[in-house]
This record gives C-alpha cells, sequence and structure tokens, in this order.
C-alpha cells in the first residue's frame, strides 16, 4: 500500500479510538492503568451506611467515607471526585491475584477535587476490588458491593 494511501486511512482508523489508559503516581512511583474494564465493574459500591464508591465508564467516579475520621479543620468531609484506573500488567493487562474467594484487582483512586484520602493527606489511594461468588467489593470498605 502506498504511504499516501496510509495516511488517508490514519484518520479514519483513528475515529472513534479512545485513549482509555492514564499513568498514576503513588508513594513516588508511577502506574500505567485503565479503565478499559469489563461492565461488570463500572457502578455504584455501597453497603448499610451511608458510604459509597461510583465508578464511571468514563475514569471519573466519586469516593465518599461511611465515617471520615480524623482530618485537619481545613479538610472538608465531604465526597471525593476521583480519576480511577486499574493498574496494568506488564502485558497491558489489569493486574488481578487469584484468591480463595476470587480475584483481586489493584485499582488507583486519585483525588481531583479540594478533599483527598486519610484526612486529606494523601492524593491517591491504592485499593483492592474483589471479585466474589456473590458480587463485586471494594477491599477498604467492611460491605461496600456491587451486585453481579
Amino acid at each position: 500500500m502506498k504511504i499516501a494511501s496510509l495516511l488517508f486511512l490514519l484518520p479514519i482508523l483513528l475515529i472513534g479510538t479512545t485513549n482509555k489508559n492514564r499513568v498514576i503516581s503513588y508513594q513516588g512511583d508511577s502506574y500505567n492503568t485503565t479503565f478499559d474494564v469489563p461492565a461488570r465493574f463500572i457502578g455504584r459500591y455501597s453497603g448499610a451506611k451511608t458510604g459509597y464508591l461510583l465508578l464511571n465508564s468514563d475514569g471519573t467516579g466519586e469516593y465518599k467515607y461511611d465515617i471520615f475520621g480524623y482530618a485537619p479543620p481545613s479538610c472538608k468531609k465531604q465526597t471525593i471526585p476521583i480519576e480511577w484506573g486499574f493498574i496494568l500488567n506488564e502485558e497491558g493487562e489489569p493486574s488481578r491475584k487469584k484468591r480463595e474467594y476470587g480475584y483481586s484487582y489493584s485499582v488507583l483512586f486519585r483525588s481531583t477535587g479540594q478533599t483527598s484520602f486519610q484526612g486529606c493527606r494523601s492524593e491517591v489511594m491504592l485499593d483492592y476490588i474483589l471479585e466474589k461468588p456473590d458480587g463485586i467489593h471494594v477491599s477498604s470498605s467492611d460491605d461496600w458491593r456491587k451486585d453481579l
């Protein structure tokens, strides 16, 4: 194929292609992450209290603590707007570990607002999404889950 033909096709090939990967820094290291994950992970995870995790398909979301805990007076105790991404392994796939209950997936949450994690002391939090037979759970909460 001639170069002119390839140059003509390039914009057509790129239309609709969305980069759903992002680099998130955590504790001095940079991690390749993706929000291009199966639909079963997208949505709201909640439990018996008022806290929840919301993962939107565009890589944004919200994190609201059940109990906010200690924070300096300057920290607004409100919902944390986030960008999120599942950490990628060397093959470019979401990293997961086999557990006795199913799988755990490493995910990073980065605050995009004025409120952040650990009483406004950390902009980024590492957490795990746990895929179990009874649903998908969030490791950092006692009871947040999303039904399958």
